[in-house]
């Protein structure tokens, strides 16, 4: 039966078929991808939105109010022209003398220093900038999902505190989302649920996520790679087979 069926997959039309359909897959995939952060793109910042009227009030001032759509693309423009200048004068200068600086601004604002704060601290961990005291206690962590046998995630540890919920000790995670990491979500987990991965960045738990776990071999700990870890592995391994005389199967 088994034989049939591969036979009948590699000389029948579906076969064919499938096997240009698997083959085109990633590219498709891609481009869904592609389309899907346009379209979020375009939903953030597009016309109609916030952003995209300051965008597009900025561009009239040049353009004139008649011509909205070169308006709004010229906005955008100068939005990407002076995020690059900022970055240019951020690389440039101190950087944390000017971010302390925004960072005092930003928490005299009541309500938005709740909010700011943490995205802060999450961007600049992700991005490798992280204040070292500050941010001592956000590590990657292995997350246990049901009981033994269960589904596990990694997921990167909010802080060190440790919190009581109906008697049960639990600790603050984040779990990040595929393909924008910064669109997770918090959970209380079990501390008994929690395992840290020392071997592992942050950088590279934001990379596995970014490429749908594409990069995830190469991001892993070694540890949880299955198989030989390296050549003097799989030495040992054959070294270990059983020697078969050729003699006896004449």
């Amino acid at each position: 039966m088994f034989r049939f069926l591969s036979r009948f997959w590699q000389t029948s039309v579906v076969g064919t078929f499938l096997a240009g359909l698997f083959f085109l897959l990633p590219v498709v995939l891609t481009i869904f991808i592609i389309i899907w952060l346009v379209r979020w793109i375009k939903d953030a910042l597009g016309p109609g939105t916030f952003f995209g009227e300051l965008l597009l009030q900025s561009g009239k001032v040049l353009v004139g109010r008649e011509y909205e759509v070169v308006a709004f693309a010229l906005g955008l423009l100068i939005a990407i022209v002076g995020i690059w200048i900022l970055g240019l004068f951020v690389r440039t200068t101190a950087r944390k003398g000017i971010e302390n600086a925004f960072d005092a601004a930003m928490d005299r604002v009541p309500f938005f220093r709740s909010i700011y704060k943490p995205v802060a601290r999450i961007v600049r961990f992700a991005s490798g900038e992280q204040n070292e005291n500050e941010l001592a206690g956000m590590s990657v962590v292995r997350c246990r999902l049901g009981s033994l046998g269960g589904v596990d995630t990694l997921a990167l540890l909010a802080s060190p505190q440790t919190y009581e919920l109906d008697g049960a000790a639990r600790k603050l995670v984040y779990f990040p989302t595929s393909p924008i990491p910064m669109s997770g979500y918090l959970l209380f987990m079990p501390v008994e649920n929690i395992t840290q991965v020392p071997g592992m960045q942050v950088e590279q738990l934001m990379k596995i996520y970014i490429s749908l776990g594409a990069l995830a071999p190469e991001n892993m700990p070694a540890e949880f790679i299955a198989g030989p870890k390296n050549i003097d592995d799989i030495a040992e391994i054959v070294a270990d087979l059983p020697v078969v005389d050729p003699d006896v199967h004449k």
